[in-house]
């Protein structure tokens, strides 16, 4: 897999590495601590001494600056691609597009999965899993039941996948879907 510029993956290390005025910013996310897939180190550290003169020292400012919530996204993202997703996803399919038929039964089964285990808010899991927003994750669900994938009460969140789904899913080698229902 290609990383994105400025990354790079050492063993189990995803790091993100970034200029910032003279200062040498990095950002890493650590694979192996299965039970968090945001970042887990951060250094910034002077490496270009006429560059970083004027921020006059580390100050909030330059902390401020650093974008640590479009990296977090990517970085999530990357994790799940790289087959270390948190959570009851493992290592199973990240949808970064929605748009087939397969692909909206792929998810609906993963949403289902969430409420089965008892997440109480499956869709935020979903986004912190995916590296997405919970209004790109909310909207997909939305559309999932209104193209019938999922169903459930009127007025009411979805809790089951429909035929169309299981149909589709069936035989699919990313599913662990329970054909019982």
């Amino acid at each position: 897999m290609e990383l994105p510029d400025g990354w790079r993956l050492e063993g189990t290390k995803l790091t993100y590495a970034h200029d910032l005025s003279g200062w040498a910013l990095e950002v890493t996310f650590r694979l192996d601590l299965l039970w968090m897939d945001g970042p887990a180190e951060l250094s910034v550290v002077v490496h270009d001494v006429d560059a970083s003169e004027e921020s006059n020292g580390l100050t909030a400012d330059l902390l401020r600056s650093i974008p640590m919530g479009e990296i977090r996204k990517t970085g999530v993202r990357l994790r799940s691609q790289l087959g270390y997703a948190v959570g009851p996803f493992g290592s199973g399919v990240v949808l970064d597009r929605v748009e087939t038929d397969l692909e909206y039964a792929l998810m609906s089964e993963v949403y289902i999965q969430l409420i089965k285990q008892g997440f109480r808010s499956p869709i935020s899991r979903l986004a912190d899993g995916w590296g997405m927003s919970r209004n790109t994750i909310s909207g997909r669900i939305r559309r999932a039941r209104a193209m019938g994938f999922l169903d459930g009460p009127a007025g009411k969140p979805a809790d089951r996948l429909t035929e169309k789904s299981r149909s589709l899913l069936e035989g699919h080698s990313g599913s662990v879907v329970d054909q019982r229902g």
